[in-house]
This record gives structure tokens, sequence and C-alpha cells, in this order.
């Protein structure tokens, strides 16, 4: 049953996450395309991996970043230049990607997936049971919501690529800049001892703002919106 429990807490906030994107789309996406971009979020610790043996050879195995360089290259960086890579290569060749919500929409998908295989790796891979309940509970608030979040980032950027004539390269290079920004921020106030890991928590509120104030503008512009495909600049 504990077993059970723990399983419950590790995986439901992703999936609730998940479904709440999907299904408050005026214009659900495919459970195909979704599911794929899912798997593929997953599987970017397979290029991640790559990225880090190829580092230490290059560097040394005993070489060690320092707290700043960690998060901002080693995890933000990398971790947000494939799940970018899963949008810009593979989510952008769907039919039905045709308007700008549906960026935001695979957005999420792409960083949960990702966020889903990562959340099992450190739950499960823990010392005792103890350690396992006490990591998922606290990434179930924390480091979950803040790789959804930046997917909504990403994914909405990526929208404004596809869709909305000005700004094009600005706007795809806000959809890397800022997820990376977010994320290292997060990611180096944990690593680094002489910062309060509190401060972890003013990322995750500009993140849900963020969030909330994309999805909104989205969200409003849908309302008018019949079902019918948008024009593409690229």
């Amino acid at each position: 049953m504990d077993q059970i429990f723990l399983l419950l807490i590790t995986i439901l906030p992703t999936i609730a996450l998940l479904i709440f994107f999907i299904f408050s789309d005026k214009f659900v996406e495919p459970k195909k395309t979704v599911f794929q971009t899912f798997i593929l979020g997953m599987f970017i610790i397979a290029p991640l991996e790559i990225s880090n043996t190829f580092i230490n050879l290059v560097l040394g195995e005993n070489f060690v970043f320092d707290p700043f360089l960690k998060a901002f290259f080693q995890a933000s960086f990398l971790e947000e230049f494939f799940k970018f890579c899963v949008l810009f290569y593979f989510c952008s060749t769907f039919t039905h990607f045709n308007e700008p919500m549906d960026g935001l929409v695979y957005g999420i998908t792409a960083s949960l997936g990702f966020a889903f295989y990562e959340n099992i790796t450190y739950v499960y891979f823990a010392d005792t049971f103890k350690d396992s309940l006490e990591i998922a509970w606290a990434r179930a608030f924390t480091a979950v919501p803040s790789h959804a979040f930046d997917g909504v980032i990403m994914g909405f950027f990526i929208g404004r690529y596809y869709f909305v004539k000005k700004g094009k390269n600005l706007n795809l290079s806000l959809a890397l800049i800022i997820p990376i920004l977010l994320h290292g921020s997060y990611d180096w106030v944990l690593m680094e001892e002489s910062i309060s890991y509190k401060f972890m928590y003013l990322v995750i509120i500009l993140e849900i703002a963020l969030t909330v104030f994309l999805y909104k503008s989205l969200s409003i512009q849908q309302k008018t919106k019949i079902k019918e495909p948008q024009k593409r600049f690229r």
C-alpha cells in the first residue's frame, strides 16, 4: 500500500497538470500527437546523457562545475535546448499544430514528459522509503510545476514564432532564453550554499505569474476563434 501511495505522489502531479492544460484548450489536440510529444520529452534524457559524457571526455571526469555553471549550463541550458528541439523540429510538423495555443500545449507536454522521467529517477533511486516519500512530496509542489511552467513559456513563444508575423527572431530567442533563465535560477538557488533555498519559491511565483498571463492571453484569443488553421509565418 505504501508503494502504491508513493507511486501516486510521484506521477499524479505530472498527469494532473498535463490533463488540465490539454483539456482547457478549446480545440483539443489529438491524443496520438500529445502522447508522442510526452514520450519524446521523456527521451530527452538520451541526448542529455550523451552531452554530459562528451563534456566529461573534454574536461575530464574530475572536472566539477561551480554551482552557477552547473545550474545555468549543465542543467538549464541543455535540458531546455533539447525540449526546444522537440517543439521546433518535431511538434511543428504536426498537421494539427495550427494555432498559437498549440505551441503552449505541446510545450508543457514535452516538459512534463521530461519531468515525469526525472521524478521517477529522483524518487526511486533514493536510499530509503522515507527519503523517497519526502522527495516525491517536495517535487510535486516545486520541480514538477516549475518544469511545466517553463514549458508553457517556451511553447507560448514558439507559437508566436509560427503565427505572429512581427518579431519572429525575438520570439524564437525568448522561447529559449526565458526558460533557461528561470530554470537556471531555480537550480542555482538550490545548488549554491550561500543562497537561501527559499528564493526558489520566488522563482516559482514568477513562473506562475508568467504562465497565468500568457495562458490567459491565448485563451481570450481562442474564445472568438472558429476551428480553422491559422496562417503560418516562417
